[in-house]
C-alpha cells in the first residue's frame, strides 16, 4: 500500500514541476517576443508574436501530457502556429477561416516579399505581413526546440540556447529604444526557468522523499528570486554608470560605431510603409504644417532600381542653417515659409516643400543636393518643431520646353536592370508621337491616369512580377506602383528620373495649419528637364500636385479623409494631346466606397482581435473534439506495448478496470486496497455479478502482482485481460448514449495525475524505489 502512495506522490511532484516549468519557459519566449518589438515600428507585432509563443507551448505542454510522440508534438506545433499566422495576418484569404490555395499563395508572396525587402529594411521596420510571418516562425521554433531540449532531453542550460539566439540576433537588429527594460525581462525570465527547471529536475529525483524535496525546492526559488533581483538591478543601475561603459565599440562591427561617428547611416526606404500607413495608419496624424502656401511635403527621392525595390544610397553633408544650392531652372520661384512639428513619422527625414533654401529650430541637419532631402542625425524627428523656407518653382508648359545644361550625373537616373522586353515596348507606346522630353514626360502621365484603377488592395512592391502584373493585368495600385512604374517606363525610353516620397498637403484648420495624417502619405515620380530641373509629375489617379496644374494639366487632388481609397480614372471622352498640356485629364470618383475599400475594411473585421479569438476557439473545439478519443486510443496502446512483463500487464489491465468504475462513480480513495476498492466498487457501481467478481478477481491479482516476490505466471496476465475487458464492458452497458459520449470526449483521463493507476514502466520504476528502500 505505501508503495502505491509513494508512486502517486511521485507522479503529482513530477506534474507539478512540469506545468510550473513549462510556465517559467512560456514566460521566457514571451520575454524574447515582446523584445523583438525593437525590430518592428508600432505595436501591431505583439499579438502575432505572443500568439506563437503561447501557442507552441501550449501544444508541446499538451503533447507531454497525453504521451503523444516529442516528433509529432513539434510538427503539431509548428502546424499550430501557421494557423495562428493565418488568422491573425490573412484571415482576408481564407473561406470561413479555413485556409485554402489563396492563403498558401498570400503567405508565399508575403514572405518573399519580406526576403526582398530585408537587405534593404532596417529596425525599426514596419510590421508588413511578411515579416510578422517569419517573425511567428522563428518564435514558434523558439519554443518547440527550448521545450524539447527541457523536457524531451531533460537538461538546464541547453533548454535556453533557442531563446538566447533569437534575443542576441533581436540585439543585433534591432534600434536601442528599450534596450534597458528588454534585457531586464529577458534576465529576469532566464533566471526564473534555470532556478525553476533545475529545482524541478532535483525534486524529481529526489521524490520518495518527498516532503524534503519540497522544502528544498522552496528554499531555492526564494534564495535565487533575490539573486535573480539584485544581478537584473545590478546590470540596469549599476552598468551603464561603470566607467569606460559609454565608450566605444572594442569591435566595432556596426557601421555606426566607427571611429568619428562619421559610418554609414541605413534606414527602411519609406517605400516600404506607405501602404501601411494609408491603410492601417490612415487617421494617425504624422505632423502638421504651418504654411502661407501648401504643397508636396516631401521628404526625399529614390534614384536606383535594382529590380526589386527603388533605394538610395547618397552620402549626406552636414549643413548649417542654409541649404547649398544645386541649381535650378530659368522659371521664377516664390519663397514658401513652413514650421513643422513632428509627432509620430518614425524617420530620420525632415519633410520640406521642395526646393529647401534654410532650415533653422533644429541642429545637426544634413542634406543630400542629389536627392532634394534633408536627413537629422537622430534616430528619429518625432518630437522635433522646425522651420523652412523653400523655393517653389512656378511652371508652365513653355518653360518646360526650353533647353538647358544636361544632368551631371545623367547615366545614374535613366540605370535600369534587365527589364521585360515588352515592358520598354510599352514605354514607347506610352510616349506615342511625343518628340521633346516635357511631352514624352506628360504622355507617360496621361497613360496611367486614363484606364488604371486606384487600389489600396493591390500587391505591395515593385519588382519586375509585381511591375508586369500592373501594367499588363490588374492595372490595378496605389500610389507606390503609378509612380515606381512611371519610373522604369521613363527612364526605358531616357528620360532621368527618380522615384519622391512624402506627403500630400494635408486638411487645413481655421488658423491654416495643415494636418497631415497616414492616409496623406504619396510617391510620385520627378523627371528631369533641362533647364528647369528636377520637375514633379502625377500619375497617380486622384492625386495632383498644389500648384502643378499649369504644366500637368492636372488639378490639385489629394484622398479625402472620409474616404482615403476612393479614387479611379475613367477613359476620358475628349483626348488630350501632348501638344496641349494645359487640358486637363479627366478624373471621376464614384459616389458609393470602390470595391477596395469595402475590401479593406472586411478584412480589418476579420483581424479584430476578438474575431479572431471567437475563431480560434470554435476550431479549437473542432478540432480537440475527434482529437480527445484518438489521444486515448494512442495512449492505451502505447500503455498496452510497454507492459512486457506479465506483472505489467497486469497493472495495466487494472489501470483500465479502475478507470471504468471511476467512471461509473466509484473512484479509488486514497487510503483504500486494491480489494477493498473492488468490493465497494462493485456495490457502489452497481456492477453485475459476473463484473463484480471480475473486477475482484483482478484486484488479487493486481495486489499479487505489486506485492508477490516470485514472477507472475502468464496465465495470470491474460486471466487479468478478461477480467478487465468484463468490467470495461458492464460499465459501457450499464451508461446512457450521452453518458458515454461523454466519456468519450472527458480529456481529464489523459492527465497523469488520474488516480486510477499508472503505466507498466512507472509502475516498475516505483517498485525499485521501494525495494531500495527496504
Amino acid at each position: 500500500m505505501s508503495v502505491c502512495r509513494l508512486g502517486s506522490a511521485e507522479d503529482r511532484i513530477a506534474a507539478g514541476n512540469s506545468i510550473g516549468a513549462t510556465l517559467a519557459l512560456a514566460a521566457l519566449t514571451l520575454a524574447v517576443a515582446v523584445g523583438m518589438g525593437r525590430l518592428f515600428a508600432g505595436s501591431d507585432h505583439l499579438l502575432p508574436l505572443m500568439a506563437a509563443a503561447v501557442v507552441a507551448h501550449a501544444v508541446m505542454f499538451t503533447g507531454r501530457r497525453i504521451g503523444a510522440p516529442l516528433a509529432l508534438s513539434a510538427v503539431v506545433a509548428m502546424a499550430a502556429v501557421a494557423l495562428a499566422g493565418v488568422w491573425l495576418l490573412l484571415m482576408g484569404t481564407t473561406t470561413f477561416a479555413i485556409p485554402g490555395p489563396g492563403t498558401l499563395e498570400a503567405a508565399r508572396r508575403a514572405l518573399a516579399d519580406a526576403w526582398s525587402e530585408f537587405g534593404d529594411v532596417v529596425a525599426p521596420a514596419p510590421p508588413t505581413d511578411g515579416f510578422l510571418l517569419a517573425a511567428m516562425v522563428g518564435v514558434g521554433a523558439t519554443a518547440v526546440l527550448a521545450d524539447w531540449a527541457a523536457f524531451g532531453m531533460r537538461v538546464l542550460f541547453e533548454a535556453v540556447v533557442p531563446s538566447f539566439t533569437l534575443f542576441v540576433f533581436t540585439a543585433t537588429l534591432g534600434d536601442s529604444g528599450g534596450r534597458s527594460l528588454m534585457v531586464s525581462l529577458y534576465v529576469g525570465t532566464l533566471l526564473a526557468f534555470l532556478v525553476v527547471h533545475r529545482a524541478g529536475l532535483e525534486s524529481e529525483g529526489t521524490s520518495w522523499f518527498a516532503s524534503r524535496a519540497r522544502g528544498g525546492a522552496r528554499a531555492l526559488l526564494k534564495g535565487a528570486a533575490w539573486l535573480g533581483l539584485v544581478a537584473v538591478v545590478a546590470a540596469v543601475v549599476v552598468g551603464p554608470r561603470l566607467p569606460g561603459a559609454s565608450a566605444g565599440a572594442v569591435l566595432a562591427w556596426r557601421d555606426s560605431d566607427r571611429s568619428g561617428g562619421n559610418g554609414r547611416r541605413t534606414t527602411v526606404s519609406p517605400l516600404v510603409d506607405i501602404r501601411g500607413r494609408l491603410v492601417d495608419q490612415s487617421a494617425t496624424e504624422v505632423f502638421t504644417v504651418k504654411a502661407d502656401k501648401k504643397a508636396y511635403w516631401r521628404l526625399t527621392s529614390l534614384d536606383t532600381f535594382d529590380g526589386q525595390i527603388w533605394s538610395s544610397d547618397r552620402s549626406y553633408e552636414q549643413i548649417g542653417r542654409r541649404v547649398p544650392s544645386a541649381g535650378s531652372g530659368r522659371a521664377p520661384a516664390h519663397a514658401v515659409a513652413q514650421e513643422f512639428t513632428i509627432r509620430s513619422l518614425s524617420s530620420i527625414w525632415l519633410p520640406a516643400a521642395y526646393r529647401p533654401v534654410r532650415v533653422e529650430g533644429i541642429g545637426h541637419v544634413s542634406y543630400n543636393a542629389d536627392l532634394g532631402s534633408l536627413i537629422t542625425a537622430e534616430d528619429t524627428t518625432d518630437g522635433f518643431t522646425y522651420r523652412v523656407v523653400s523655393a517653389v518653382p512656378d511652371l508652365t508648359g513653355d518653360d518646360l520646353e526650353g533647353g538647358g545644361p544636361p544632368l551631371a550625373d545623367r547615366r545614374r537616373f535613366v540605370a535600369l536592370p534587365a527589364v521585360a522586353a515588352r515592358v520598354r515596348r510599352e514605354a514607347q507606346v506610352a510616349a506615342g508621337a511625343a518628340r521633346t522630353p516635357y511631352e514624352k514626360a506628360l504622355a507617360l502621365q496621361r497613360y496611367f491616369r486614363q484606364g488604371f484603377v486606384y487600389d489600396l488592395n493591390a500587391r505591395p512592391g515593385h519588382d519586375e512580377r509585381a511591375l508586369e502584373n500592373f501594367l499588363f493585368t490588374t492595372r490595378r495600385g496605389y500610389c507606390e506602383q503609378f509612380a515606381g512604374a512611371y519610373a522604369v517606363l521613363a527612364r526605358s525610353i531616357g528620360l532621368p528620373t527618380r522615384v519622391a516620397v512624402g506627403f500630400t498637403p494635408g486638411e487645413p484648420d481655421a488658423k491654416g495649419t495643415y494636418h497631415v495624417r497616414g492616409l496623406n502619405a504619396h510617391a510620385w515620380p520627378e523627371v528631369y528637364l533641362a533647364g528647369s530641373g528636377w520637375v514633379a509629375f502625377e500619375p497617380t489617379p486622384g492625386r495632383g500636385a498644389p500648384g502643378a496644374e499649369a504644366y500637368t494639366g492636372v488639378p490639385e487632388a489629394q484622398a479625402a479623409p472620409q474616404q482615403p481609397g476612393v479614387a479611379t480614372t475613367a477613359v476620358p471622352t475628349t483626348a488630350v494631346t501632348a501638344d496641349d498640356p494645359s487640358t486637363p485629364s479627366t478624373t471621376a470618383a464614384p459616389a458609393g466606397p470602390a470595391g477596395g475599400a469595402t475590401s479593406a475594411g472586411a478584412r480589418g473585421l476579420w483581424r479584430h482581435p476578438a474575431v479572431v479569438v471567437l475563431l480560434g476557439l470554435v476550431t479549437l473545439l473542432v478540432l480537440v473534439l475527434p482529437a480527445v478519443p484518438l489521444a486515448k486510443h494512442v495512449r492505451r496502446g502505447r500503455r498496452r506495448a510497454h507492459a512486457v512483463t506479465p506483472a505489467d500487464r497486469v497493472w495495466v489491465a487494472w489501470t483500465e478496470a479502475a478507470g471504468a468504475v471511476a467512471r461509473a462513480g466509484a473512484p479509488r480513495r486514497p487510503a483504500e486496497t486494491l480489494d477493498e476498492h473492488a468490493v465497494r466498487a462493485g456495490t457502489g457501481a452497481a456492477l453485475p455479478s459476473p463484473a463484480a467478481a471480475a473486477l475482484a478477481m483482478l484486484a488479487r491479482d493486481a495486489a499479487a502482482a505489486s506485492y508477490s516476490g516470485a514472477p507472475l505466471e502468464q496465465e495470470a496476465a491474460e486471466r487479468a485481460r478478461s477480467s478487465a475487458d468484463t468490467v470495461v464492458a458492464a460499465v459501457h452497458d450499464m451508461a446512457t448514449r450521452r453518458r458515454r459520449m461523454a466519456w468519450i470526449l472527458d480529456p481529464r483521463p489523459l492527465l497523469p495525475s488520474a488516480p486510477a493507476g499508472r503505466t507498466g514502466p512507472s509502475r516498475r520504476r516505483a517498485r525499485r524505489r521501494a525495494r531500495t528502500r527496504t
